[in-house]
């Protein structure tokens, strides 16, 4: 590629094949423009990186390099009477777009040039240093607009899109499936001609799929205008990989942090006595039995005996117990009523702190309740260390229901108020745990100097679950004792995936409330949707006098002060209410948001909610079990139906019953869990023997002796290859160790090889593919706590890891 200016009118469409190429000269948005069919965009002409790098040193050598492609570019100007100027930064990602400027510059002929110079060096000044190419278009005024793609965060299958409409600061979200969508021909312009939009674009995703990425697992997403009586494409951009999203399971989990003393001058260990009085003490009696393990310890801090603020060393002493009990950094400190006094609203509470930080903000609230003449008798400081984990959830439990369902997401339990989550729904008596993993686009993480950030989750593994299924039971069970205790509907906030001192993970119920119903509402076609991010969109909405028929508001905030923050969430109310419209909700129905609306009277429209439980009435298992299970499924009031079979078919239950329950000691974690599951392992063994009419004790002998003879399993070697040598070879090349695969080996187009050994690695719940490329097929595997799940499909989807064993200002419209 040496061209320095390509026009529409010259070149047919590339094929996909040369976007890599295309791109290198004129950025992602120029090489998307160029693959397209030449009827299905305006007019353009796409000027190098090259090129427009003159004009950040002369604009006269800028156009004297131009030359005779001028006049072209003044007849695409003139076409529709403005030129649009847009930025096509090289090596651009999906994930930077909005980020360069772009300009629409008026057709004027005396002007033109000057016009054209200024508005490529204001554009080109946007990319910051970087390389820029420049897509000149005739700009199209559009009646409507917006983008439409099927990338991963919409669906799992790449013949799911959304498109998005989008008019005055208003947007409405549909979905569409394109499958049954005949492609449209790409000779003929995108013409509406009596057909419904969502079979218009069904159309050209289509084309998308079956003509132009044909074969390809790429996903796209593309932008789009409409006049009367057409629709142009203006760019298309493929989902490349995530460089800058955080991956949450690569994130550094901080052991809990263990106090050297119980009490200094002015913060004291939470006692029986303090529990019983203080509110957000309380939870450590209702939220774990009399003595758990892996109970928080939490500090208090009076603030009627804090010192003076001008005592200096009553501060000394008080910066000193923070340091001493608390810890050097990442200090939490919240603001407590009596226990069973009115709460009051918006009590201070901080980030993460240091002890001099720490003890200057009590001194200040202490002062600042002084003034507003509030009993200091009353109120007490919550201290504690910040408490790091891997995800968070809400669960919520009943004492007269044996369901109990989670929603849970990475980071912190803030984000579930507005973020999408993975939801599980557990049958306590059965042990069934169903998931439903969802898109997770944000998180919440802490930052190692104190503050919260609300980030992006990086794209590849956004649809991982955030818990695994031993976490939901684990939680499960022990919400639905903390219920059964408070003998009351309860939901009941967990930190999952804490950290010990000795290496151990563990999950901590922190906080609850009483259940609050979600009201069942899946009215959520045709709206058009105001994005609520911050206040002045609040405004903006109650300014703007417009007729409000099918508007939503979407309530999502980006500031994390704002995720805290009731009076926000009570003025989205108020506003909602006083328009009649409704409030679209992608967080919890489970969290503080969701309830504060609904207890305003707002309708919501939770995004995340099921059209209906998957949780089984009729469950089949087809699996031997204990002796005295059936007893048990009576005793708990259900109906179970078991079958002794032969001897000949025994035998294959109980070889089936050795690898679950091998799969159940791999994933134990204490030591109490392990023991327990050998003990598993052992009695499948042995009634496996015992249909040999063989003993334990000669199967103990048995072994002793294979030991003696060729050894044990205690080394850990693993036989990765052999060979036998020619004359002049003394060994494998290190070469071909290091290729080999001991997981998977594909041995041909329509073959794999799977090992055993792919089963010991697999993790339960996460999905790994195979790729049989002759017959355009993709089979997903995966392996759950009894059984191994298969799925065959035809697309091509997102990629999973490789199956072996080393896992090595300006918008831009």
């Amino acid at each position: 590629m040496t061209e320095q200016v390509l026009f529409s009118d010259d070149a047919p469409p590339f094929e996909w094949s040369d976007i890599s190429r295309l791109s290198e000269h004129f950025g992602p948005k120029g090489a998307g423009l160029a693959i397209l069919p030449r009827l299905w965009t305006p007019r353009f002409a796409l000027l190098s990186a090259e090129l427009v790098q003159a004009v950040s040193k002369s604009p006269e050598k800028f156009l004297e390099r131009l030359g005779s492609s001028l006049s072209r570019v003044r007849e695409i100007a003139e076409e529709t009477g403005q030129l649009y100027v847009r930025s096509s930064v090289i090596g651009e990602a999906i994930w930077e777009r909005g980020s360069f400027t772009s300009v629409v510059v008026p057709y004027h002929a005396d002007t033109f040039v000057e016009n054209i110079v200024e508005a490529v060096a204001h554009v080109t000044k946007s990319a910051r240093g970087r390389p820029v190419a420049i897509v000149l278009q005739s700009y199209i005024q559009p009646r409507a607009g917006g983008e439409f793609g099927n990338v991963l965060r919409i669906s799992k299958t790449r013949d799911h899109w959304e498109l998005a409409s989008e008019a005055a600061g208003r947007v409405s979200r549909t979905r569409l499936n394109s499958q049954r969508d005949e492609a449209w021909n790409y000779r003929s312009p995108l013409v509406v001609k009596g057909l419904s939009q969502e079979r218009l674009f069904g159309s050209i995703a289509a084309w998308i799929n079956n003509v132009l990425i044909r074969g390809m697992a790429h996903r796209v997403n593309c932008e789009w205008v409409a006049t009367h009586n057409r629709v142009y494409l203006v760019q298309i951009d493929e989902e490349t990989e995530d460089f800058t999203g955080v991956n949450p399971f690569q994130l550094t989990i901080q052991p809990i942090h263990q106090p050297a003393a119980a009490g200094g001058t002015y913060i004291r260990v939470a006692d029986a006595a303090s529990i019983g009085r203080w509110d957000k003490l309380k939870v450590l009696n209702e939220l774990w039995e009399e003595g758990a393990s892996r109970r928080p310890m939490l500090f208090y801090a009076e603030l009627s005996v804090l010192p003076p603020s001008g005592d200096e060393d009553g501060f000394t002493r008080l910066v000193k117990d923070f340091r001493e009990l608390i810890g050097p950094d990442q200090i939490i400190v919240r603001t407590s009523v009596r226990a069973g006094a009115e709460k009051l609203p918006n009590l201070g509470r901080t980030e993460g702190m240091n002890p001099l930080s720490a003890a200057q903000w009590c001194l200040e609230q202490r002062d600042l309740s002084l003034e507003q003449e509030e009993k200091l008798e009353a109120l007490a400081f919550v201290i504690h260390r910040f408490m790091a984990a891997r995800a968070a959830a809400w669960v919520r439990a009943d004492p007269n229901s044996p369901v109990v369902e989670i929603h849970s997401l990475w980071g912190l339990p803030d984000a579930l108020q507005y973020c999408p989550y993975d939801i599980w729904e557990v049958h306590l008596p059965t042990s069934i745990a169903t998931e439903y993993p969802d898109y997770k686009s944000n998180m919440m993480v802490a930052r190692e100097d104190g503050s919260w950030e609300y980030v992006r989750v990086k794209n590849e593994v956004a649809r991982s679950l955030s818990i695994g299924r031993r976490e939901a039971l684990d939680i499960a069970g022990r919400t639905a004792e903390i219920s059964r205790r408070l003998d009351k509907p309860c939901h009941v906030m967990w930190f999952i995936g804490c950290r010990a001192s000795d290496g151990v993970d563990f999950s901590v119920p922190w906080y609850w409330t009483e259940a609050h119903e979600a009201e069942r509402n899946l009215d959520r076609a045709n709206y058009q949707l105001v994005r609520i991010a911050n206040r002045t969109d609040l405004e903006k909405f109650e300014a703007d006098d417009r007729p409000k028929t099918r508007l939503a508001l979407e309530l999502m905030p980006t500031d994390q002060s704002l995720m805290r923050d009731m009076s926000f969430i009570e003025a989205v109310g108020a506003a909602a209410m006083a328009a009649s419209v409704p409030v679209f909700l992608a967080g919890s129905t489970l969290a503080h948001a969701y309830f504060a609306l609904s207890r305003a009277g707002c309708v919501v429209i939770a995004r995340g909610e099921k059209e209906h439980s998957r949780i089984r009435r009729n469950t089949t298992f087809g699996k031997i079990v204990r002796d005295k299970i059936p007893d048990r499924i009576a005793r708990r009031k259900e109906t179970g139906i078991t079958q002794k079979v032969p001897q000949e078919f025994k035998k294959a239950f109980l070889t089936s019953k050795l690898l679950e329950e091998a799969l159940e000691v791999r994933g134990a974690d204490t030591p109490e869990e392990k023991r327990l599951e050998l003990a598993d392992l052992y009695e499948v063994l042995r009634a496996l023997a015992n249909t040999e009419n063989i003993g334990m004790d000669e199967v103990v002998k048995a072994a002793d002796e294979k030991k003696e003879k060729s050894g044990g399993f205690d080394d850990g070697l693993v036989l990765m290859q052999t060979a036998i040598l020619g004359r002049n070879k003394r060994g494998i090349p290190e070469s071909e160790k290091h290729l080999t695969q001991v997981l998977a080996r594909k041995t041909a187009n329509d073959t794999f090889e799977l090992p055993f050994t792919f089963f010991g690695f697999m993790e339960l719940d996460q999905p790994r593919s195979l790729t049989f490329d002759a017959a355009g097929v993709k089979l997903h595997l995966t392996l759950k706590s009894d059984r191994l799940e298969m799925r065959a499909s035809r697309e091509m989807e997102q990629l999973e890891l490789p199956l072996d064993f080393v896992v090595s200002e300006d918008r831009d419209e």
